[in-house]
């Protein structure tokens, strides 16, 4: 390849990669072309993306970047994977797939700028997402808020529920008394 090529694809990875925090390392080997085509269109409809890269071209690429630590781990064949909220959501994504595809395997991750290897990879896609954790929190932030407004709001509702029986009483009778 060419210096000028090379060049080339450095910029356009440079673009690409600039500003990426979570990414997946996966090995894809010996896939036929039509479980690729599947493989790339579940992704896709996922918001994530999959891209074979040469190695030293992407440690060129990010430079001292977020992907830094990704990119001085790779060896071998890559393919980056990136997209969706993050690196977890990846992760589950390829977890579907594992049993589908004899040649894929996790390689590591780079999770909000922090380097996982194979290890704890394969731990990611048990892990809830982000806006799961968010959910949860948000859940527990506003549970003793409701109990304290249900709290508050009973008495009244005990209040107004005895009103309303006396006044359809009061109501029962004067219509009895009129019919008599």
């Amino acid at each position: 390849m060419s210096k000028l090529v090379k060049d080339l694809i450095t910029k356009e990875l440079q673009a690409r990669y600039s500003q990426v925090e979570n990414a997946l390392w996966v090995e894809l080997i010996g896939v036929d072309g039509i479980t690729t085509n599947d493989f790339r269109r579940d992704l896709h409809s996922k918001s994530l993306r999959i891209e074979i890269v040469r190695n030293e071209l992407l440690r060129r690429a990010v430079g001292d970047g977020p992907l830094a630590p990704l990119a001085k781990a790779l060896t071998g064949p890559a393919a980056l994977i990136t997209g969706g909220e993050s690196a977890i959501d990846a992760a589950k994504a390829i977890e579907d797939w594992l049993p589908k595809i004899s040649g894929l395997r996790l390689r590591g991750a780079l999770l909000e700028g922090e380097f996982l290897d194979e290890q704890a990879v394969v731990n990611l896609a048990k892990m809830e997402s982000k806006a799961d954790l968010l959910a949860k929190v948000a859940m527990i932030i506003l549970s003793p808020g409701g109990k304290l407004a249900s709290a508050i709001r009973a008495p009244g509702a005990n209040v107004a529920g005895c009103l309303k029986a006396l006044i359809e009483k009061l109501e029962k009778d004067a219509d009895n008394a009129d019919a008599a």
